[in-house]
């Protein structure tokens, strides 16, 4: 009984290793295995490479093999639909592919990279339904449109978003080049704490070694990243969610606020009846035809440039009131 459950988590493996091999790019067996450890599976090197080994080897499994790149990199050549794909209906298919043209603008390359072959696969069902249906025009019927300014995301060179992730996964210190905002080059070593996107840019909160206060380092400014044999020093009690939620990413102006705002444009108030700004808010239409919202939030730069951002609705009154944090 034994042999019989080796052999179907054998075979549960090759075929997890399978569906991250994308067929129109290359991947390297280091990135193969990071893909399977975030998704829980701990393959050594040694083994994944083996198991890579035979599978180039059988010609069914259509894998191609490039020996210059080292690690090696791999692909799939020929498509085998039982094998090197998951399985998709047309609306999951439209659902990824949706969520594929989002984070194009919203995440740096190296990040969506693992998910290759669930885009690969979304494409190719959609493809294939419409032979019969007209799942192809699906996608030519929805649109992403971002509400800031669209921006690409910066550039992150592949090896120092895997070193970040490796150092991150194994709760290692990583020995650093910076170039920071003002254009310093920095040297250090510092321990990771975790990853946070903002809007496209992604950051790396960090505690250099030395220094009690936690930085936050673009991942993009990041020259060089080199994995150490040294375990991280957390902070005792550190928890990003907590960290993030003080509004250390909100330019935070201090606390909380009552925000009253009088203005006169229904389109601004309409947006606020859809997407308030608090479960509690109160917005009233005031005799002189004029809208009153009062709603506790964050006072942060974002807040000051949503506010400002409405400058159309005619707003004829914008206060904040400090709203003291409960004992």
């Amino acid at each position: 009984m034994a042999r019989k459950d080796t052999a179907a988590q054998d075979a549960l493996l090759i075929l997890a290793i399978l569906k991250r091999i994308p067929r129109s790019s290359w991947i390297t067996s280091t990135e193969i295995g990071q893909a399977l450890a975030e998704s829980g599976r701990e393959v050594p090197t040694r083994r994944l490479q083996r198991i890579l080994r035979e599978l180039t080897d059988e010609p069914e499994f259509g894998m191609e093999i490039n020996t210059e790149s080292k690690p090696y990199a791999y692909r799939r050549g020929v498509p085998d639909p039982t094998l090197a794909s998951v399985t998709l209906s047309p609306q999951v298919s439209l659902l990824v592919r949706m969520a594929q043209e989002y984070l194009k603008h919203q995440l740096p390359a190296p990040l969506v990279k693992s998910l290759d072959y669930l885009f690969e696969e979304a494409q190719e069902t959609l493809n294939e339904s419409a032979r019969s249906s007209r799942a192809a025009q699906w996608l030519r019927k929805v649109a992403f449109v971002p509400e800031s300014v669209p921006m690409l995301p910066p550039v992150i060179k592949s090896r120092i978003f895997d070193a970040v992730s490796e150092a991150l996964y194994r709760e290692s210190k990583l020995e650093i080049d910076y170039v920071n905002f003002n254009e310093e080059a920095k040297h250090g070593i510092i321990s990771p704490l975790g990853l946070v996107q903002q809007g496209c840019r992604v950051y790396l909160v960090a505690r250099f070694d030395g220094y009690d206060n936690v930085r936050h380092l673009a991942l993009h400014r990041l020259q060089k990243a080199r994995v150490l044999d040294f375990a991280a020093e957390r902070p005792k009690g550190f928890s990003l969610e907590e960290y993030v939620a003080s509004k250390h990413f909100n330019y935070s102006n201090g606390g909380k606020v009552r925000l009253i705002l009088e203005f006169e444009s229904g389109v601004f108030a309409k947006n606020l009846q859809e997407t308030p700004l608090h479960r509690r808010q109160t917005l009233v239409r005031l005799p002189d035809g004029f809208w009153r919202l009062e709603a506790e939030v964050d006072d942060t730069n974002v807040l000051d440039g949503w506010i400002a951002s409405w400058h159309r609705a005619n707003i004829r009154l914008s206060e904040k009131q400090p709203v003291a944090d409960p004992q």
